[in-house]
């Protein structure tokens, strides 16, 4: 292993609150997954969209701006949530699998 890359592992490893480099890293993932989705993958898309032309077609008019406040707060606040819920469950198996190799090289 590139003793530049060790290093890296270990200042990752060691400082939690320093979590910069781990965040390019996702942000990188993100970008490199997003143009490469297959068929399967936009199959399993959330048609918010779709949602949201239902729920407009059974509304009275005079609803609606309403009805489209809560349902751009509500796109909003889940967008948030799966953000969230996922950086949070990659960056935790990331520090699992480099202090499981930084562990296993200084052994």
């Amino acid at each position: 292993m590139n003793r530049k890359c060790f290093c890296c592992f270990n200042s990752m490893n060691s400082n939690d609150k320093d979590d910069e480099l781990l965040k390019e890293w996702i942000e990188f993932r993100f970008e490199k997954l997003e143009s490469n989705l297959t068929d399967e993958d936009k199959k399993h898309a959330l048609n918010y969209d779709t949602f949201c032309e239902k729920i407009f077609d059974i509304i009275p008019d005079k609803d609606s701006d309403y009805v489209s406040d809560i349902l751009d707060d509500f796109r909003e606040e889940l967008l948030n949530h799966c953000v969230y819920w996922n950086e949070k469950y990659y960056m935790t198996g990331v520090n699992d699998v480099i202090k499981f190799i930084t562990n296993d090289l200084n052994s």
